[in-house]
This record gives C-alpha cells, sequence and structure tokens, in this order.
C-alpha cells in the first residue's frame, strides 16, 4: 500500500513539474535559451563560422540552413546574454528563386509543429506561424521575401526566417522596460 502511495504521490509531482517546466523554440536541434557564447559554438559545431563582423547585441555567422547558403543573426539581451531569437538570411538574384525555398521551409514547420498561422502581408509573402508546445505559445517562426517588386531599390532578393522564443524575448523586454 504505501508502494503504491510513493508511486501516486511521485508521478504527480512528475507531472506537476513537466507542466511548469519551461520550453523554449528549437533551431536546428539547438534550444534558444542561455547564453549566446554557447549557442554560437553549437551552431560552430554543425558548421557555422564567423565570416561577417558582429552588430550590437547580436553575432553573425555564415553556413548553411535548409541546404541553401545562409546568413545567420543571434540577438541576446545585452544585460544577461540569453539568446531570444535567430534569424535566416538567404539571399538569391530574384525572389522567384526564394519563393519554392519558402514554401518548401512552411511545408516542413506545418508538418513539424502545432501552429497557428497568421498571413502578415501576401505582397511581402509574410507568414507568421506561433509554435505551440500544448496550449503555451512558445514561439514564433516569421517568413518574409523582399525583392526589387517589393522594394524598388533592392538589387537582390532575400528570404528572411526568424525563429522567436516568446519567454526569452518578453523577458528581455521586461528588463528593458524597467529601465524606464
Amino acid at each position: 500500500m504505501k508502494l503504491r502511495f510513493l508511486t501516486t504521490y511521485l508521478i504527480i509531482i512528475l507531472f506537476c513539474l513537466s507542466t511548469y517546466s519551461q520550453k523554449h523554440m528549437v533551431f536546428m536541434g539547438i534550444p534558444i535559451d542561455g547564453n549566446a557564447n554557447s549557442f554560437v559554438n553549437k551552431l560552430r559545431e554543425k558548421g557555422f563560422s564567423k565570416d561577417i563582423e558582429d552588430i550590437p547585441n547580436a553575432y553573425c555567422l555564415t553556413g548553411k540552413f535548409y541546404g541553401e547558403d545562409a546568413n545567420i543573426q543571434v540577438d541576446y539581451a545585452y544585460d544577461t546574454h540569453t539568446v531570444y531569437s535567430v534569424t535566416v538570411y538567404i539571399v538569391k538574384r530574384t525572389g522567384l528563386a526564394l519563393y519554392s525555398i519558402q514554401r518548401d521551409f512552411l511545408k516542413a514547420v506545418e508538418e513539424k509543429y502545432k501552429f497557428k498561422k497568421e498571413v502578415i502581408n501576401p505582397q511581402l509573402y509574410q507568414y507568421d506561424y506561433y509554435i505551440y508546445d500544448g496550449f503555451d505559445p512558445v514561439g514564433l517562426i516569421q517568413t518574409f521575401i523582399v525583392d526589387s517588386k517589393t522594394i524598388q531599390t533592392a538589387k537582390e532578393a532575400m528570404l528572411s526566417i526568424t525563429y522567436l522564443d516568446i519567454e526569452n524575448y518578453m523577458n528581455y523586454e521586461n528588463r528593458k522596460r524597467n529601465d524606464i
């Protein structure tokens, strides 16, 4: 009898802990959480390199994403160095070369995640996917394409894909607001 009670008690505790555990977005198998230096080192292990100059509060890398040459921007909080988003930039000569990449990528997102999709701007091919773990949103995947049809001065076309971890981003934004 004591063994059943103890087993039931442990199951309830584990259930409660898993319910309250924090879930994070994942980029290329790496949780978007923790220290930015550690995150960048994991990307380097996957073949990314620092061929381009960093910008304030972001690391910039180059490598392959979804089979394409890409630039990666890892954004982190200035005070904690916690990663809150990763943006992928794929550049081609024309938007036409990017439409099929975006379409295939979004189809893969739809197969992998529970999501709520919003079409933000059909002219920019901008789509937001709110990613859920059960009932709770854990992140956002946003894509859009910019080319000479949307910005006349653009000489090339760019597909932007952003993975945003909601918890880390909200923590970052709340800390900024506390400065006010």
